[in-house]
């Protein structure tokens, strides 16, 4: 399995422990600042061993064939990209775990922490999108010598005409 199936399998489990834990603890009657508190808790955890570590790790969200060493180039920033939002966002999370656990349940900081959850759900979603839906283009044309002489030809059409 490649590294982004891995990550993306990774984003999916957790996705469905949420989904099971939460039928599970409504069940047993949790009250919501309960579950609330144990989805921040588990997330946490989850993202830190699991998923950021994986994104951090060279060419985790690079597809297998790419097209140029630009695109790779693209794909390395856009890794770096999502690694830190995630990173800052596990991080707010668990600043707002300590403020719920230290304060007690405040509206506001439930507030806080469910955004910050859809805010990682959010990029979770990015990440299992990635290279299932989107086609990575090569960033660079390759023209024939014919489109070549076209493109030229063109050029100095337009570039005449600006005179």
């Amino acid at each position: 399995m490649t590294d982004i199936r891995v990550l993306q399998a990774e984003i999916a489990r957790w996705e469905k422990d949420l989904a099971a834990l939460e039928e599970e603890r409504t069940a047993e009657g949790w009250t919501e600042p309960e579950r609330l508190l144990f989805t921040v808790q588990r997330t946490i955890g989850t993202y830190r061993r699991q998923v950021l570590p994986r994104i951090t790790a060279e060419r985790a969200l690079m597809l297998p064939a790419m097209p140029d060493s630009r695109a790779a180039e693209a794909l390395t920033e856009y890794s770096a990209i999502v690694a830190d939002e995630i990173n800052q966002l596990v991080d707010r999370l668990d600043e707002l775990r300590r403020e719920l656990v230290r304060f007690g349940q405040t509206a506001q900081l439930q507030l806080q922490a469910t955004e910050t959850l859809a805010g990682l759900r959010a990029l979770g979603r990015v990440v299992l999108r990635f290279g299932q839906e989107v086609e990575i283009p090569s960033l660079m044309a390759r023209l024939t010598p014919e489109q070549s002489d076209q493109l030229t030809t063109a050029v100095h059409a337009y570039e005449k005409d600006l005179r």
